[in-house]
């Protein structure tokens, strides 16, 4: 099988590429020109360079192509809005438009559990088919939202589209990747405080998430999506469960997320004179004011899959994250 994936070099998209890899098949990946594509050229990813919003970037080796994987994403909101619009939205759209022009048998957008909004403030868990929390709590969000939305406008034209909304990701490879910069700072002892400390949220072991989309590219139809989130925990009782396997001290104060927003403001005018960059945005404050529980058992009963809880998933992660 030949597959073609944008966001290859990142952190979920690299995991797939060895997995495909590994199992035999041609991988063609578009990387942009800044991109470090070392890895994926010695596993032997064939690298396009381009961009997701071009999509002469894209025909060539998408029309070559058995399955396309929508990987790419902006999440760091310091490049503004209209950017994140440009990358997340804009290139979903062209991804997923060019790949119905050229004919493309299957399509899998991996979106993000950030597409809901988060979750009911009473701590239920969301499913596939839940509302989104209004309005939504910050740029990626509500772009991820828009993105899925335009890649669903091409299922309506007769694109083969599956997606995928994983939770936080955690585990080897990738010290700074996904949640594993908040997982190592706790394994260093270096976390002052707990922000949104007792609401709840997901997490799912990188190897998990990639076994689960290996399974939906084998077995699911066209037009089944899937929550694919693992464990339920508050960001206390894991930051607890990482503390507890490494000896580290718990960080003792904990700031709701509506305090640290005032007291970031307070310093902000600090920040900006000394020319450093403030600890947590202020979007990600929003976003710490949610739940973010969710329910897949749809995967688990659809795709047979079984991913670890953080009691399983910790381990291997903090040694991985000791020896870095």
């Amino acid at each position: 099988m030949r597959i073609f994936i944008t966001g290859a070099s990142g952190y979920i998209g690299s995991a797939l590429s060895r997995l495909w890899i590994d199992q035999g098949h041609e991988v063609d990946a578009l990387v942009r020109p800044t991109s470090d594509r070392r890895e994926l050229e010695a596993l032997g990813v064939q690298c396009h360079v381009g961009d997701i919003t071009d999509p002469d970037s894209l025909r060539e080796a998408m029309s070559r192509s058995d399955w396309v994987v929508h990987a790419a994403a902006m999440i760091d909101p310091r490049g503004g809005p209209e950017e994140m619009r440009r990358a997340n939205v804009l290139g979903s759209d062209t991804v997923a438009g060019t790949a119905f022009e050229v004919g493309v048998g299957r399509f899998l957008s991996i979106s993000s559990m950030a597409y809901f909004g988060g979750s009911p403030r009473d701590g239920s868990a969301a499913r596939e088919d839940s509302a989104p929390q209004l309005p939504f709590p910050t740029d990626y969000s509500s772009t991820k939202h828009a993105a899925e939305q335009a890649v669903q406008g091409w299922a309506a034209k007769g694109l083969s589209v599956n997606t995928v909304y994983p939770s936080l990701v955690y585990g080897p490879p990738g010290g700074k990747r996904g949640i594993n910069s908040l997982i190592r700072l706790a394994v260093k002892g270096r976390l002052p405080a707990l922000i949104g400390a007792r609401l709840k949220t997901s997490w799912v072991y990188l190897d998990d998430l990639v076994d689960g989309i290996d399974r939906l590219m084998k077995r699911a139809a066209p037009g089944q999506d899937f929550l694919m989130t693992g464990d339920v925990a508050t960001i206390e009782e894991a930051v607890t469960k990482v503390c507890a396997l490494t000896g580290a001290s718990p960080p003792r104060l904990r700031i709701s997320a509506g305090a640290a927003w005032w007291l970031l403001t307070a310093m902000d005018a600090l920040y900006r004179l000394r020319g450093k960059r403030q600890p947590v945005s202020k979007q990600h404050l929003k976003s710490l004011q949610r739940q973010w529980c969710f329910d897949d058992s749809l995967a688990r009963q659809e795709l047979d899959w079984h991913p670890r809880g953080l009691d399983d998933g910790l381990p291997p992660t903090i040694e991985f994250l000791r020896n870095l």
